[in-house]
């Protein structure tokens, strides 16, 4: 048997395995953060990106950029109604860096920017 030392513990292993100290164990997915690993959630998440041909419409109606959505935002965070997390309504597809804006936008003036963004909807013709 032919045996190794670990670059990162400096245990003794055995040749082609991989140490202990290396797995990394997870925490499974609780309380509002389990609703994002449903079937439902996928399948909404593809309705919503299907309805706005993946278009991310914060960039769209604010910067007038025309950029590819990669997430679907909450309108009202599930943080603060867990009843509107599958509410189409309440959903709008925009890039990372734009749901980064919303984000900070909404520890400034939350409210305001919720109205902008359903104002956005509504032209689109959800609201």
């Amino acid at each position: 048997m032919i045996y190794k030392r670990c670059p990162h513990c400096g245990k003794r292993i055995q040749s082609g395995t991989t140490c202990k100290c290396r797995k990394r164990e997870y925490q499974p997915p609780s309380g509002i953060y389990k609703l994002y690993h449903t079937q439902r959630w996928r399948d909404l998440r593809s309705v919503v990106m299907a309805k706005y041909n993946g278009i991310d419409l914060w960039a769209l109606h604010q910067h007038g950029r025309l950029e590819y959505a990669e997430t679907v935002h909450h309108i009202v965070p599930t943080s603060d109604d867990e009843n509107l997390f599958f509410i189409f309504s309440n959903l709008i597809p925009v890039s990372r860096a734009s749901h980064d804006e919303i984000h900070m936008l909404y520890k400034t003036d939350k409210q305001a920017t919720q109205k902008i963004l359903m104002a956005i909807l509504s032209q689109e013709g959800i609201g």
